[in-house]
């Protein structure tokens, strides 16, 4: 069994990145646009993909939708990061094959990755946008993974970080409005495929 425990920790360190997270917020203290996206997804799935030289690479994918309920239009700057369980981090990346692939796994006639969403999100869900994050697999022997999402709202807050040292000056960090997914993966790592994916919890935090 891959055993390993994720917790909920206020400061998330992992190599040179650090992410402040904190999941209330005073109403006074929330400043930017008041909008929020509307985000539905697909469990991710996990791929393997073939070199031409015939070298196999795993990746990880997470398909969702993303409408704008608000009468106008808002941009839209997708960011998505996975942590897993044993402090691996991995950002969304492009990678044209495996968006290849699952588009014709999924017979959809349109998907975007990150950049190609970039831009103005009409209102209305007829506007309504599919589009994927694509991980590329460091850890095979996670038990639980967090995906977090930004972009899909415009609020944000800012937080005052106390200097450590003395003669240092505070610093001030933006922390946005994000959205958390949280998964547990069970299982061993001798049949990867045959592991399956569940939702333990969704929700907002400022990070």
């Amino acid at each position: 069994m891959r055993i390993v425990t994720l917790g909920l920790v206020a400061v998330v360190a992992a190599g040179a990145l650090a992410a402040i997270e904190t999941e209330y917020v005073p109403l006074d203290q929330i400043q930017g646009e008041h909008w929020d996206f509307a985000f539905d997804f697909r469990l991710p799935q996990r791929i393997v993909m073939a070199d031409k030289d015939g070298t196999e690479h795993a990746y990880w994918y997470l398909l969702y939708t993303v409408t704008n309920p608000d009468r106008v239009a808002h941009d839209f700057v997708p960011q998505a990061v996975m942590f897993t369980d044993v402090g691996k981090v991995i950002t969304d990346g492009l990678y044209p094959e495996v968006l290849a692939e699952v588009k014709k796994r999924y017979r959809l006639r349109s998907l975007r990755n990150s950049v190609e969403m970039m831009g103005p999100l009409k209102a209305g869900e007829d506007e309504a946008q599919d589009a994927i994050f694509i991980f590329r697999e460091v850890d095979p022997k996670m038990d639980r993974f967090k995906v977090f999402v930004t972009g899909l709202s415009g609020e944000f807050t800012v937080r005052t970080i106390p200097a450590t040292e003395e003669g240092k000056e505070p610093r001030e960090i933006v922390l946005r409005k994000t959205m958390q997914l949280s998964f547990d993966f069970p299982g061993d790592d001798v049949d990867l495929g045959a592991d399956k994916v569940y939702l333990s919890s969704q929700k907002w935090i400022w990070r």
